[in-house]
C-alpha cells in the first residue's frame, strides 16, 4: 500500500514521461484482466463451445468444379471459336456468369437427372404423388431447381475468360454429375437462345435498315439546300459565313483608326497643356520642329552679334537697328511655324476621328448581319447533327443485321467445357479448423467487447488516484478476503486478533497511524461514514476500534446506526440496554456498556433497531455523553447510517475530531461520494481522508501484481 502510494504523481522519483505512461496503462489493463477472468473465461468456454458442437453436427459437402471458357469475339458469333489476346471483357463473361445459374438452366439440370425425388433437395417438401397434376409437378420441379441453384457457385478466373461452376452435395460422385450437366444445359441453352433470338432480329432488322436509308437521304438533301441558300461555308465546328471573312480584318482596320485618332487627341490635349503653361513655344511638337529649331539657332547668332554691336556703337547706330530688326523677322516667322503646326495637330486629329467613325459604321453593320448569318450557321449545323446521326444510325443497324444475318446461320456455342468435373475424395465444407479458429477468435473478441464495455459504464472508485480527484486523502487499501482467507468463515473484522499480523490487520493500523500520527490533535472521537449501504463501514468501525484495544488504548465503539444495528451484531452482543436508553437517561452509562468478547474492547450497543421519527442526536444529549466518555477513553470510534440515507450520520460527523469515509472499492459510484463530501464539507465536519475497503488485491488499488505479490508473501512469512 505504501510502496503503492509512493508511486502516485508528486513522488520523490519517477521514470521518463513516455514509459509511465505505456507502464501504467499495461498495468490498468493486466488488473482489468485479472479481475474480470472468471467473465471472460465463461463467456469464451461458451462461445467457443457453441462453434465445437456447430462444427461436429454439420454435415460435410463435397464440391466439384468444372471449368468453362466462354469466347465472346465476333468470330465465334460466326462459327469460330477464337484466342483472346486483349484484355476480357468482364460484362460478357459477368453476363454469362448469371446465365449459368439461371432458374431455366437449374430445370433443365433437374429433368434431366431426375432430381425431383433427391432427398437432399428435395427435404422439407412433401411428397408428391403419382398422378399429380402437371401445375404440382412443375411447382415441385422449380423448388428442388431453386435448391439445386443454392447449392451452386459460378465465378470468373481473375481477369481471364474462365468460369469455374461449382456444385456442393453430401455425395462427391453427385455433386460432379451435377456440375458437369449443368456445363452442358447451359452451353445448350446458349445455343439455342442464340441462333432463335439471332434469326428474329435479322428480318426485324432488315426492315429498319430500309426505313433509315431514307431518313439519312432527305437529312443530307435538307442540309445542302440550308447552306446554299443561308451562304454557310463549311461544316461543324469550323463552319463560316461571307460576313465572317469581311469582318475580321474591317476590325482590324477600327482598331488602328481608334488608336491613330487617340493618339492625335492626346497630342492636342497636350499642347494646349503647355500652351496654358508656357505659350506657343512651349508646345512640344514646335520645339521638336526642325523649322523651328534652325530659326532659333539663327535668332541665336544675331542675339550675339547685337550685342557686339551695341557695345561698340550704342543702340541708335544704323547697324544696331538693323540686327534688331532682323530679330524681330525671326521672331515672327518661328510664331507663324508654331501656329502651323498647331493648326496641322488639330487638323490631323479630325481626320484620324472621322475616319475611326466611318470604320465604326461599317463594322456596326457588318456585326448586325454576323448576327443574322450566326443564327443560319447555328440552323446548318442542327441540321448537320441530323443528318450525321441518321448516318451513324443507319451504320449500326447494318453492323447488327450483318451479325445477326452470320449468328442466325451458325452453330458454335459461346462456351465450351475445357475440364470436366471429377467426384472429390475430401469434404469442403464445413471447414472444422476455420471455423473453431473464428469461433476461438469471435469468443475473445466478445469477453474483451463485455469487460470493455463494463469498464466503460464502470463509476467505482478504482484507485488511490481517484480518491485524491475527489479531494481525499487515501488512509489505506483494504484488501477483500476470499473464504480460504477467513478459516471457518469468521468475520473479517475477527481476523485483527486472531490474525493480527496479517495483511488485513495490517491495512486498519495504518488507518489508526494515519489518524494519530498525521494530524497535530490526536483525533478522540472518531466517526466511520459511508455514503450508501453495505460499503463496509461497521465492519471498518470494528476493526479500527479492536487494533486500538489491541494496541493498549482505552478505546469505545458505540453503534449510532439506529436502524440497523450493525455493530451490535458483528460484536455478537444482546443488551436490554443500549445508548438510546442512555440518551433518554432511562438507565446509567456503566451498564449500558459491554465489553467485546475478544479483546478489551467497550462497546455502547443498541438494544434493538429503532425505527423512530425522533432525532435522537439533535440536542444536547449527545454531545454530553461524548464529553463524559472522552474522560475515560483515548478513543471514542462512532458507527453512523449512511450519509445519502439518514440524516443522523451528518450530526454525528459535526460532534466527531475526525471523519473517515469508508469507499466499497469498484461499487460505490463517484457522483454519490461527491455528495455526500459535499454534505459533509457544507456541515464543515473534519474529513480526514478515505479508506477504501473489498479491494482486489490484483489492481492498482492495491498495489498491483509485483507490489502485491511482494505483500502477500511477507505477510505469510508473518502470519
Amino acid at each position: 500500500m505504501d510502496a503503492y502510494t509512493s508511486r502516485e504523481p508528486g513522488a520523490a522519483w519517477t521514470p521518463p514521461g513516455q514509459n509511465v505512461e505505456v507502464s501504467n496503462i499495461f498495468r490498468q489493463i493486466t488488473s482489468i484482466l485479472r479481475r474480470r477472468w472468471l467473465m471472460i473465461a465463461t463467456i469464451i468456454l461458451v462461445i467457443f463451445g457453441a462453434a465445437l458442437v456447430t462444427a461436429m453436427m454439420l454435415t460435410p459437402k463435397y464440391e466439384a468444379v468444372v471449368r468453362i471458357k466462354i469466347d465472346p469475339s465476333p468470330g465465334a458469333a460466326m462459327g469460330q471459336m477464337s484466342e483472346q489476346t486483349s484484355f476480357p471483357d468482364q460484362a460478357i463473361v459477368d453476363t454469362e456468369v448469371t446465365v449459368m445459374q439461371s432458374l431455366d438452366v437449374a430445370r433443365s439440370v433437374v429433368r434431366k437427372l431426375g432430381l425431383e425425388r433427391d432427398p437432399e433437395f428435395s427435404r422439407g417438401l412433401q411428397p408428391l404423388a403419382s398422378n399429380a397434376p402437371r401445375a404440382a409437378v412443375d411447382a415441385r420441379r422449380d423448388q428442388v431447381a431453386t435448391a439445386v441453384l443454392g447449392a451452386t457457385t459460378a465465378k470468373r478466373e481473375k481477369a481471364t475468360y474462365i468460369v469455374e461452376l461449382t456444385t456442393a452435395s453430401e455425395d462427391p460422385v453427385k455433386a460432379a454429375r451435377i456440375a458437369n450437366t449443368f456445363a452442358s444445359q447451359y452451353i445448350e441453352a446458349s445455343l439455342g437462345r442464340r441462333s432463335g433470338t439471332a434469326e428474329k432480329q435479322a428480318g426485324y432488322l432488315q426492315e429498319q435498315l430500309k426505313t433509315l436509308s431514307q431518313q439519312a437521304t432527305a437529312a443530307d438533301a435538307q442540309l445542302t439546300e440550308y447552306r446554299a441558300r443561308a451562304g454557310v461555308i463549311g461544316s461543324g465546328g469550323g463552319a463560316s459565313t461571307l460576313t465572317d471573312q469581311q469582318i475580321a480584318p474591317l476590325a482590324m482596320q477600327f482598331a488602328t483608326a481608334q488608336s491613330e485618332a487617340a493618339a492625335a487627341a492626346a497630342k492636342i490635349r497636350s499642347a494646349q497643356t503647355q500652351i496654358g503653361a508656357g505659350g506657343i513655344g512651349g508646345v512640344s511638337a514646335v520645339l521638336n520642329s526642325d523649322v523651328i529649331r534652325n530659326l532659333r539657332a539663327q535668332r541665336a547668332v544675331l542675339q550675339q552679334e547685337q550685342g557686339e554691336v551695341m557695345t561698340r556703337y550704342g543702340p541708335k547706330h544704323p547697324e544696331t537697328l538693323k540686327i534688331t530688326q532682323q530679330l524681330t523677322d525671326i521672331d515672327n516667322q518661328i510664331n507663324e511655324e508654331a501656329k502651323r503646326i498647331i493648326a496641322g495637330l488639330g487638323a490631323d486629329g479630325g481626320s484620324a476621328s472621322a475616319r475611326a467613325q466611318s470604320l465604326a459604321s461599317d463594322l456596326g453593320k457588318l456585326r448586325a448581319q454576323q448576327a443574322r448569318d450566326t443564327r443560319s450557321s447555328a440552323m446548318a449545323d442542327t441540321y448537320q447533327r441530323q443528318a450525321d446521326s441518321a448516318q451513324a444510325a443507319y451504320n449500326r443497324l447494318a453492323e447488327k443485321a450483318q451479325a445477326s444475318s452470320q449468328a442466325a446461320s451458325s452453330s458454335i456455342a459461346l462456351a465450351q467445357i475445357i475440364e470436366d468435373a471429377v467426384a472429390p475424395t475430401t469434404p469442403s465444407k464445413p471447414n472444422k479448423k476455420l471455423l473453431l479458429a473464428v469461433g476461438l477468435l469471435g469468443a475473445i473478441a466478445a469477453a474483451l467487447g463485455a469487460v470493455a464495455i463494463l469498464e466503460i459504464v464502470n463509476t467505482g472508485i478504482m484507485s488511490v488516484t481517484d480518491v485524491q480527484n475527489l479531494g481525499l486523502q487515501s488512509l489505506a487499501t483494504v484488501p477483500r478476503l476470499s473464504k480460504s482467507q477467513r478459516e471457518g468463515g469468521e468475520a473479517p473484522a475477527d481476523l485483527i486478533y486472531s490474525k493480527p499480523v496479517g495483511s488485513y490487520a495490517e491495512a486498519y493500523r495504518t488507518v489508526r497511524s494515519s489518524l494519530i500520527l498525521g494530524h497535530q490533535n490526536v483525533a478522540r472521537v472518531i466517526t466511520i461514514a459511508s455514503t450508501l449501504p453495505d460499503e463496509g463501514k461497521t465492519t471498518a468501525t470494528l476493526s479500527l476500534a479492536r487494533v486500538m484495544a489491541l494496541a493498549g488504548e482505552r478505546t469505545i465503539a458505540i453503534d449510532c446506526d439506529l436502524r440497523r444495528a450493525g455493530l451490535t451484531k458483528a460484536v455478537g452482543l444482546v443488551s436490554e440496554h443500549g445508548l438510546i436508553e442512555v440518551l433518554r437517561g432511562e438507565v446509567t452509562l456503566e451498564s449500558a456498556i459491554k465489553r467485546d468478547p475478544s479483546t478489551t474492547l467497550d462497546v455502547l450497543p443498541l438494544a434493538g433497531e429503532v425505527f423512530s421519527p425522533e432525532d435522537m442526536f439533535s440536542g444536547d444529549a449527545m454531545p454530553n455523553l461524548l464529553a463524559k466518555l472522552r474522560e475515560r477513553y483515548d478513543h471514542i470510534i462512532l458507527d453512523t447510517p449512511p450519509l445519502l440515507g439518514v440524516a443522523d450520520a451528518r450530526s454525528l460527523a459535526v460532534m466527531s475530531d475526525a471523519v473517515a469515509m469508508v469507499i466499497k472499492w469498484n461499487a460505490t459510484p463517484r457522483n454519490a461520494v461527491r455528495a455526500a463530501l459535499e454534505m459533509l464539507r457544507h456541515d464543515e465536519a473534519n474529513l480526514v481522508g478515505a479508506i477504501l475497503s473489498m479491494v482486489d488485491r490484483s489492481t492498482e488499488a492495491y498495489g498491483a501484481l509485483y507490489y502485491s505479490q511482494k505483500y502477500t508473501n511477507y505477510y505469510k512469512e508473518s502470519a
